[in-house]
């Protein structure tokens, strides 16, 4: 749960503050350092945690920009169902997707429900019509000797 306070907590932070710069260097590095400093030595799914943080150490801001661009940051941060920081949501998208006896029954499931929505038959639409021209093409003469120069 460690984890997913620290994260939530510097997403709120990051969220405060669009638009303003009320984030710092110091923020940012003690949010790097608490990720960087937590045990996952006896912890269930550690490597999930580990690709996590190194996924978000790639988005570090270099300690030279004055003036650091966050916007890859709150994309990384933000929440979402593909990437959860909750230990349950966490255990659950590991036996949906990670665990190979559960993972397989489940995304046979999901490409059922796919190819059900893809095949689904279309309301066919009714395509409008041109309306039929009455008038024949009327045939124009041209002069087949032209004015020589």
């Amino acid at each position: 749960m460690r984890f997913h306070t620290i994260i939530s907590e510097f997403r709120d932070k990051l969220e405060s503050s669009q638009g303003k710069e009320d984030i710092t260097k110091a923020d940012i590095d003690a949010f790097y350092n608490k990720l960087d400093n937590i045990n996952f030595s006896f912890v269930l799914f550690s490597k999930y945690y580990q690709k996590f943080i190194a996924n978000l150490n790639r988005l570090k801001p270099q300690p030279e920009d004055k003036n650091p661009d966050l916007t890859l940051l709150r994309v990384a941060l933000a929440e979402n169902e593909w990437k959860p920081t909750t230990p349950f949501s966490i255990f659950v998208h590991h036996l949906k997707y990670d665990n190979k006896i559960t993972s397989k029954a489940f995304i046979a499931y999901q490409k059922r429900q796919n190819r059900k929505k893809l095949n689904a038959p279309v309301a066919t639409t009714k395509e409008v019509e041109k309306p039929k021209k009455s008038e024949k093409w009327t045939r124009v003469p041209i002069p087949r000797h032209h004015a020589k120069k």
